[in-house]
């Protein structure tokens, strides 16, 4: 009965029981109920409607890039957003931007336009709408210095909007941070004109600096853990002798200690237990608690994180 609802929906495709290692960065995770892509912003407010008002879990996944899925998978509806709902275009000095759009084909498009601002992001794997909620950033950018207005559905799948310091941003935090049921549709962001080939010169130089430093060829969901105050969380993994540790299937990156991986086919519990490990290890060396930047989602039996 949920199928045949959810395929009247306009621009949405249904798919029953899908493994969600094969859409997640870690390349782990159990199935999914049903996955959802929606195509359209009103597709996917629909969605969020219907799931409302039949009492269904609705979990939203931008491009699965910071999350590790249980291997229980994910109960209810889980809609995925990129790459269906990734539409950009240009309005002057400004992009506007579906939630799904990658982060790199809106540094790749503002590069191709002229417009300076967003070059930080051309390595970071995410999506505009997951960039928001973490005010993901790299290279001393932000989202937080970029975004000037935000188009979400709330809690009760009303259209709300987000301008400028409402956005509430702050070190890997945002509005969003605190109301996990809003669901983002659209951003706009805010550059600036300059030469093409000093933008790319740019991108050319963080891209070389990703590929020196960072295990892009691993599976892995981008940096573990949230920087503590005062610390450098690759190093205090380094100084603890966790740098290339390896348990089972799953590791830290010998390449940056900042980096958990999937050597492959490692499950999503083999991956937490790494995380358990090392925040264990770090507490016990240097009496700093490592918070995860990765999230948890899916059913899990208490905080695997935990040690």
């Amino acid at each position: 009965a949920a199928v045949r609802r959810l395929q009247h929906i306009d621009g949405l495709t249904v798919s029953q029981g899908e493994l969600l290692q094969s859409w997640t960065h870690f390349r782990a995770g159990g199935p999914a109920d049903l996955l959802v892509q929606p195509s359209t912003c009103e597709g996917l407010a629909e969605l969020k409607k219907l799931c409302i008002s039949e009492h269904w879990p609705l979990t939203v996944l931008g491009r699965a890039t910071n999350i590790l899925v249980s291997d229980l998978g994910i109960r209810g509806i889980t809609a995925i957003l990129s790459p269906s709902l990734g539409g950009v275009r240009c309005a002057g000095e400004s992009l506007i931007c579906q939630a799904g759009v990658p982060l790199y084909e809106i540094a790749a498009m503002a590069a191709r336009l002229g417009l300076s601002g967003f070059e930080f992001a051309c390595g970071i794997p995410g999506s505009a709408g997951g960039a928001v909620v973490m005010n993901a950033g790299a290279f001393e950018g932000s989202m937080s210095g970029l975004v000037t207005r935000t188009e979400f559905i709330n809690a009760q799948g009303e259209i709300r909007e987000l301008i400028g310091d409402e956005h509430d941003f702050s070190y890997r935090h945002s509005y969003f941070s605190n109301e996990p049921e809003a669901m983002i549709l659209e951003i706009v962001i805010r550059l600036n004109r300059a030469p093409a080939n000093e933008i790319y010169d740019r991108m050319a130089d963080f891209a070389r600096k990703r590929y020196q430093t960072q295990p892009l060829a691993s599976f892995s969901a981008g940096s573990a853990f949230r920087r503590p105050d005062g610390y450098f969380a690759g190093k205090l993994i380094s100084d603890a002798g966790m740098k290339g540790y390896t348990r089972g299937r799953a590791g830290v990156s010998a390449k940056h200690a900042g980096f958990i991986v999937n050597h492959g086919g490692a499950t999503a519990r083999e991956i937490a237990r790494i995380f358990s490990d090392v925040r264990r290890a770090v507490f016990d060396v240097e009496g700093v608690l490592l918070q995860p930047e990765v999230r948890l989602v899916g059913e899990w039996e208490g905080d695997p994180f935990a040690f």
